[in-house]
């Protein structure tokens, strides 16, 4: 038989031989469940100017803003492709024209919309900068939707209103 000294000492060598492996267990599993692509919009904010403006074109309506692009995820993503949708007066979906543009302004800067790839490292987020055209004339108000597929062929979207 045992005393209760040894039995103590027993209790305690299988108790640290059994915790490191099941705090082991834990992390791989947190690891794995956070490896998941997963991206986050929210659109950009102003208390001075209006984030989503329109503009009259030669051929119809522009679309510019921003959009914040969070990485919720412990593993790293890309902002692979973009696509625009606007609601006209019957409520229905309709796709807007959407490349890589670049504007130059007037000190001889240039800013890119609709920028791609755009790395994400894990836990961080960015800006981006976007544009579409419809050849469609509206009133002074659009209700556009951003599609940004990632890295993983996941889509996320976001619906913002736009005005003149």
């Amino acid at each position: 038989m045992m005393t209760p000294q040894e039995v103590s000492w027993a209790l305690s060598a299988l108790f640290f031989k059994v915790l490191p492996l099941a705090i082991s267990v834990v992390a791989l599993g947190l690891t794995l469940r956070d490896r998941r692509p997963r991206l986050v919009l929210k659109p950009r904010k102003s208390s001075v100017h209006r984030v989503y403006r329109l503009y009259r074109t030669t051929n119809g309506i522009g679309f510019v803003g921003g959009v914040e692009v969070y990485n919720m995820s412990g593993r790293a993503n890309a902002i692979r492709d973009y696509s625009f949708c606007y609601r006209d007066d019957e409520k229905k979906w309709k796709v807007m024209e959407s490349q890589n543009y670049e504007e130059k302004s007037e000190d001889g800067s240039v800013e890119q919309r609709n920028p791609t790839p755009v790395a994400l490292a894990p836990y961080s987020g960015t800006e981006v900068k976007v544009l579409a055209l419809t050849d469609n004339n509206l009133t002074s108000k659009m209700d556009v939707r951003i599609e940004i597929e990632d890295l993983f062929g996941k889509r996320y979207s976001i619906e913002v209103t736009a005005e003149f």
